[in-house]
């Protein structure tokens, strides 16, 4: 499947619909029930210490969101800096494994060294179907004591 244009933006309130549908769907994924509220998600897209960015298809009719990652900002205590931490990152079944992914990492370690980050961290949970190897393929050199993105 060809790589699609995409645009990677932080989130705006249209954009909060498709998101928490996202987020329902990544907490499936763990048997779980999401217990986020959209006004919950509003709170934290308009928080100091969040960025929750989105990607869209630019070439495509489908005007909503088709993967987001959450950015949070802060000390990180072991490094003693500003410190970037990709806490989920999810791309809608149909438009994975084709960049999309590769464009939230991206956009997400930009949006840190602007907000004054020195690094960023990429949680991952093991029992996320083929994590490691999706991290790994973003990038992620996980044998560092901290995580880098290149």
């Amino acid at each position: 499947m060809p790589t699609p244009n995409v645009t990677v933006r932080l989130a705006t309130p249209d954009d909060l619909p498709e998101t928490h549908r996202m987020i329902i769907a990544l907490t499936a994924q763990f048997g779980g029930a999401a217990t986020i509220t959209p006004p919950m998600l509003a709170r934290i897209v308009e928080g100091r210490a969040s960025r929750v960015l989105v990607a869209h298809l630019t070439d495509s009719p489908q005007r909503h969101p088709v993967g987001f990652a959450l950015l949070l900002v802060g000390r990180n205590m072991v490094a003693g800096a500003e410190w970037g931490f990709v806490e989920q990152l999810y791309v809608q079944e149909p438009d994975r494994k084709r960049g999309i992914g590769r464009a939230l990492l991206t956009a997400a370690r930009e949006t840190a060294a602007k907000a004054g980050c020195q690094g960023m961290t990429v949680s991952s949970k093991p029992e996320t179907n083929s994590s490691a190897l999706a991290w790994r393929a973003l990038g992620v050199d996980s044998l560092e004591p901290r995580f880098a993105a290149e």
